[in-house]
């Protein structure tokens, strides 16, 4: 069950991201809630300023992370269960934190998402019950996005199981695997001066056991999480092994007789728990972000499903984190992130499909065989940077496993079996540490681009290899090779810093493209680059809506023809590529400038799409040191200079940015760098003044204005008396300096501008807006002309002068300061009557004009229909209220039409607007003549009819009439599926005859419904199932395995097709039945020689066993046929009946029988049986009998010595009788230290015990086997 569209395309273009119907939907909802939301939200949070302003947010991350969260805010990708049980929703907004909580949707705990700017995390008990306040707040601009953090499960990028091999020829390779010698990292050179020591990886996977012997020494506890339990313990599960040998291969203890060597392995470890569970986007951008200023690598051994029809990448918090890794990262330096490229090769799987190990800042690293070939598992794709070793051909990857019982091997503390990219990348990560521990200022940028100039072309007859325009080897399936640890490290140590980074966009592009079905030939969309980079990589995204997306091919060609391939046909019958960001390192190092081509093809016929929008993104340096060619490189161009590097003449002064600072010394950002009027080059060239100083000559007249202005020469002083520059020559009073023909002429009796006037334009200027002309005020009236009322009595000066004759130089009173004087105003004491204010409705003449109330006899404000004078006066009502009483009914309605008092209100019982006269049911108010009818058995609008308007109206489309679903069926007439089954009620109720109201399972989700399924709880058994064998009627035709030919499907461990020997005295003749399903309920009937041989079978009847016969007992019925008919030929039948169905299968025995004569044994018992045999018996007992009485005898008689000699204190040993005193020299004791050792040394091994089928003979020799202990080099 999914949720209706709820998905803001706002990458897309413009018409992609048409919502008519959705914004109307919203408009209409918004206007329904409105009242309620505003009576309820009275008080509350109306008056809250939630501060949100300027600029979004969303636009200010990057483009990948903008495309993370349009993927991750489609809630259409999410099943009701997700969304329910998902409580973290990350919500990006501008307001602060600690107002977030009293939004619309209310989050029961509010905290800062990590990495982005302006991201939080909102937490909600029930979330499905706040999606639709979520979308209000993105309507109305609180918040700018929300989408779920559901958590996923990632998958190991694990190896299948191959066969065990001692040694890490990966490590060093000499063959011994049967592979090519030197095939490995080349590293046991490097170990000389180089071993990993001070760098930290962290293994980010299902657990670490750091208390592993050969990981103990090297592991942190300071770098480590277990982000699925909360707590610093990275200790994995027993079953967990796959992070423990990701961590040998990377840095497991070398050198200490102990185990495993890493490639590292001096590194420091530190163990991230993350995917032994399942995790959100938070949980793994802080496991990806962790102590990320000392941890230098991050190894990742997983990703998403390699199953070939997965597209599927990090959220936007986990894609913040990589950038926050590479910008942020080791104080500066960038973090590298080693990243398994997958294992889907069998199912026809792309990496570039994998959006963790499709970023630039992973390295995505694929594995090779010890022949230096693509394992059988390993991905291709256009991302893929480097190739390093891992299992494919039979060999192995001897590392660490968990302790004991756990991991891999139940036995043991190392694995002979990891592989898989999961084993290449932590190889990788390995190299990378050897080369931080040879130069510990690489950049996370320089890592990569010394990994693509020293990887090695591997296996170089292959036909994926190709050369780039910038000379580079490099492979769909190796990306530039495998990695060579010791030219990596060579070249790190001599390493230059790259330079800043350049990314450049070019897009996105709107084609609109419907792409040609089932058509071998490209669709090409070219593009000419006009930017000059040195690429590293190139993102591209593309936007494609397509019905079975494994139809297309994808391919990225560029100026140098050199071509990325970035998504090749397969079986992936998903749809679309929506705004998916493809990245490719094929055209590393080549020039970005020139003609690049997207080409796309559909060249199998069958789903249709259209390529709406592609976008280019380079990443790169400029390595172009001059670009205008002026003499300057970019480098001080920019940062010294500050001039612009692409024009060789920035000011455009027609001197070059160089001449300008080396030759000249001039501003090159100014075009008159001494600001003087006259350009530098004029200076140099025309008038030789100097273009740093103004005035050259130092006369206080600028250079520009000696020769532009007065034709002076600006290279001789000129005098200025009163120092107001203007020189004798320009000035009539030079004198004075407010005198200059440069000044502006003054109200002051003085000529001031030198024209020879005096006060001149004053005749003609009001500059108080007075009605006085200035020259006037100055001159004639004595008035500040400068003041519109120079004595501050409210009438201005040409008033006072022209209109009322009074004194504008005496004050004027305006007793109720209303603006009118005494001579103007009706009553100069009320302030609200005089000439200019407006006639009011309050009984007084307001406007002076002696009439009370005037102009109020035809108004009627309120349109009431009574007009205000009348209302004020006579009836009493508001004159600016239509109904007064507020009972609904317009005053002049109750007065003119009703008679009722307009000043009490009239009820109206259900408030519809309608009153007891008008309305046909006045306690409802869905009732009311002019509502429309609705589907709810009332009569709406009052017209003696219930819902007639339903009956020909079939709203959800199922077939039924509104108003027989409402009325005669109950069904929902809005929901075409009322019980949700699949089937619309319309034909439940006309074809199916089923009840729409209750709901008809499909458990097994094969199509068909439970009536038309004969078992709807296996998936497998339906009406279009092939019928096989397992005891069911899979395809439900009421018979059981039938059309299955039987013979063909059991086999036998013993051959049908030849004749079979058996010496049956000496030998037991077993035979195995396999291939019968268990499910399947048998009869197995064995037949020899007329004998059923119910005795000889096992528990399920597949295995019979005849044991050896014994010719003389023949103690069973074929022993008694085959003894007397002794050797030959016999026939072995076996009927087997199930499901009504007889299969007989027959073997011909080529049976031997042989009688032995009487062994020793045998003729020994008979004679001991016979009557001579018992005579000797009982003389021998006899014998022992009487011996035994005559010791009992000869002991009682020593110990009465004994004690007679202790009871007269007889010496039993006089002296001489002891062997000193014989001077006899008894020889040492012997040494057996030897044998002791030899003993302890060879213990017998212990045999595991095998249970026997009755009468095998098991002979074991009990010879002591020598075994080498094997517990220290293991």
């Amino acid at each position: 069950m999914r949720l209706p569209p709820m998905h803001r395309q706002r990458l897309k273009p413009l018409q992609h991201r048409s919502r008519p119907m959705r914004t109307i939907a919203m408009l209409l909802v918004l206007m329904l809630v409105s009242p309620v939301v505003a009576t309820i939200g009275e008080g509350q949070n109306n008056n809250i300023d939630f501060e949100v302003s300027g600029e979004n947010i969303l636009p200010t991350y990057s483009k990948a992370v903008q495309l993370a969260f349009d993927r991750v805010e489609n809630l259409n990708q999410y099943t009701v269960e997700e969304l329910s049980q998902t409580n973290q929703w990350l919500i990006v907004t501008q307001i602060p934190l600690e107002k977030q909580s009293l939004t619309l949707a209310k989050p029961e705990s509010v905290e800062p998402a990590p990495i982005l700017r302006g991201a939080y995390i909102w937490y909600f008990d029930e979330p499905l019950e706040v999606i639709d306040e979520l979308e209000m707040l993105v309507e109305i601009g609180h918040i700018e996005s929300y989408s779920p953090l559901v958590e996923r499960q990632q998958f190991p990028r694990d190896n299948p199981n191959d066969p065990e091999f001692s040694s890490q020829w990966h490590l060093e390779n000499t063959g011994q695997t049967s592979g090519l010698s030197g095939e490995d990292i080349n590293a046991t050179d490097v170990w000389d001066n180089y071993r990993g020591e001070g760098v930290v990886i962290s293994i980010v996977d299902d657990g670490l056991d750091h208390q592993h012997p050969d990981i103990i020494d090297n592991y942190d506890a300071n770098y480590s999480y277990d982000w699925c339990n909360d707590d610093s313990d990275p200790a994995p599960s027993s079953w967990n092994g796959h992070g423990t040998s990701a961590a040998g291969v990377a840095a497991a203890v070398g050198n200490n007789s102990l185990y495993v060597s890493g490639a590292a392995w001096e590194a420091t470890l530190g163990g991230s728990t993350l995917i032994a569970c399942w995790s959100g986007d938070s949980t793994e951008a802080d496991a990806l972000s962790f102590e990320n200023d000392d941890i230098d690598i991050y190894s990742n051994s997983w990703g998403p499903s390699d199953d070939g029809e997965t597209l599927s990448g990090p959220g936007p918090l986990t894609l913040a984190a990589f950038e926050e890794d590479a910008y942020n990262g080791r104080k500066g330096l960038g973090n590298s992130i080693t990243w398994a490229a997958g294992n889907g090769l069998g199912s026809d799987d792309d990496a570039n499909k994998d959006g963790y190990a499709n970023s630039r800042f992973t390295i995505a690293v694929t594995a090779i065989s010890h022949e230096g070939e693509q394992s059988y598992y390993a991905e291709p794709g256009a991302n893929i940077l480097v190739a390093a070793h891992s299992n494919g051909d039979g060999e192995g990857i001897t590392t660490t496993d968990i302790v004991g019982s756990g991991g891999y091997n139940g036995s043991g503390n190392v694995t002979h079996t990891f592989g898989g990219t999961s084993s290449a990348t932590p190889l990788a990560a390995g190299v990378i540490a050897l080369m931080y521990d040879a130069n510990p200022f690489l950049t996370w940028r320089d890592v990569q681009e010394i990994l693509v100039h020293t990887s090695r072309m591997n296996d170089p007859n292959d036909s994926s290899w190709n050369t780039n325009g910038a000379g580079h080897d490099v492979s769909h399936k190796y990306g530039f090779g495998a990695v060579d640890a010791g030219a990596a490290v060579s070249m790190a140590l001599n390493w230059t810093t790259l330079d800043q980074e350049i990314n450049s966009t070019y897009g996105p592009y709107l084609p609109n493209f419907d792409i040609p079905d089932g058509n071998q030939s490209w669709s090409e969309f070219p593009i000419t680059v006009n930017t000059e980079l040195s690429i590293e990589s190139v993102d591209v995204i593309v936007d494609i809506n397509h019905t079975y997306r494994g139809d297309l091919d994808i391919v990225l060609q560029s100026p140098d023809g050199t071509e990325s391939w970035l998504a090749v046909s397969n079986g992936d019958s998903n749809d679309d590529y929506s705004d998916w960001l493809f990245n490719t390192v094929h055209h590393w190092g080549e020039s970005s400038m020139g003609l690049w081509t997207l080409k796309v093809r559909d060249s199998t016929s069958g789903g249709m799409g259209t390529l709406n929008s592609w976008e280019l993104i380079f990443h790169g340096v400029d390595n172009d040191w001059d670009h205008d060619d002026d003499g300057l490189s970019d480098e001080n161009e920019t940062q010294v200079w500050g001039t612009d590097p692409y024009d060789a003449d920035t000011d455009d002064d027609g001197l070059s940015d160089y001449d300008e600072v080396m030759i000249h010394g001039t501003d090159p950002l100014a075009s008159d760098s001494d600001t003087d009027g006259l350009t530098d080059l004029q200076e140099i060239f025309n008038y030789a003044t100097n273009p740093m100083n103004s005035d050259s000559d130092n006369d206080g007249l600028s250079d520009g204005l000696e020769v532009n202005y007065w034709g002076t020469n600006p290279l001789d002083y000129d005098p200025d008396a009163d120092n107001d520059l203007f020189y004798h020559f320009q000035d009539c009073n030079d004198n004075n300096p407010d005198v200059n023909p440069g000044t502006y002429e003054r109200l002051n009796g003085i000529d001031d501008d030198c024209d020879d006037l005096t006060d001149e334009g004053f005749n003609f200027t009001d500059r108080d807006s007075d009605g006085l002309l200035d020259w006037p005020e100055y001159h004639i009236h004595g008035t500040d002309f400068e003041d519109a009322d120079t004595d501050d009595d409210g009438l201005e000066d040409g008033i006072e002068v022209e209109t009322y004759g009074s004194n504008p130089l005496s004050y004027d009173p305006d007793s109720d300061a209303d603006g009118y004087h005494w001579f103007l105003d009706c009553d100069d004491e009320d302030e609200y009557r005089n000439p200019a204010l407006p006639e009011l409705l309050d009984n007084k003449d307001n406007d002076c004009d002696l009439v009370i109330d005037d102009g109020f006899w035809d108004l009627d404000s309120d349109s009431d229909g009574l007009d205000d004078y009348d209302e004020y006066h006579n009836v009493t009502s508001n004159p600016y209220d239509g109904d007064t009483d507020d009972d609904g009914l317009p005053d002049g309605l109750e007065v003119k039409t009703y008679g009722s008092n307009p000043l009490w209100a009239d009820p109206d019982d259900d408030g519809d607007g309608w009153y007891w006269f008008q309305d046909c049911q006045d306690d409802d108010a869905e009732r009311a003549p002019l509502l429309a009818e609705s589907l709810d058995a009332k009569d709406n609008d009052c017209d003696d009819q219930v819902d007639e308007d339903f009956r020909t109206i079939d709203s959800d489309q199922d077939g039924l009439w509104d108003y027989d679903e409402f009325h005669n069926l109950s069904t929902d007439p809005t929901d075409s599926d009322s019980d949700d089954d699949g089937m619309s009620d319309g034909k439940e109720v006309i074809e199916t005859g089923s009840d729409p109201l209750v709901f008809d399972h499909d458990r097994d989700e094969d199509g068909y419904y439970a009536f038309e399924d004969c078992e709807d709880l296996i998936e497998t058994i339906n009406p279009d199932a092939t019928e096989t064998w397992n005891g069911w009627d899979d395809d439900c035709n009421d018979v059981v395995d039938d059309s299955l030919n039987r013979v063909d499907l059991i086999e036998s461990s013993l051959s049908r097709t030849s004749t079979a020997n058996w010496d049956s005295v000496n030998d037991t003749l077993r035979i195995d039945i396999r291939s019968i399903p268990s499910t399947v309920s048998k009869e197995m009937v064995w037949e020899m020689e007329g004998v059923i041989l119910s005795a000889n079978l096992s528990e399920n009847g597949q295995t019979l066993i005849l044991n050896e016969i014994d010719c003389k007992s023949k103690d069973w019925q074929l022993a008694e046929i085959l003894c007397s008919e002794r050797s030959g030929l016999r026939v072995l039948n076996l009927t087997i009946t199930d499901s009504g169905f007889e299969t007989k299968l027959q073997w011909t025995v080529d049976v031997e029988v042989y009688v032995p004569a009487p062994t020793l044994i045998e003729s020994l018992f008979a004679f001991l049986g016979s009557t001579s045999g018992i005579i000797v018996i009982l003389f021998v007992i006899l014998t022992l009998v009487g011996g035994v009485a005559l010791a009992g005898m000869k002991i009682r008689e020593n110990r009465m010595i004994a004690e007679a000699y202790a009871e007269f204190k007889v010496n039993q040993n006089p002296p001489g009788v002891t062997p000193e005193h014989r001077a006899v020299e008894l020889p040492s004791a012997p040494d057996i230290s030897d044998l002791l050792s030899q003993h302890s040394d060879n213990n017998p091994p212990m045999v595991e015990s095998v249970p026997m089928l009755q009468s095998t003979i098991v002979t074991v020799d009990a010879t002591p086997v020598m075994v080498e202990d094997l517990s220290e080099e293991e």
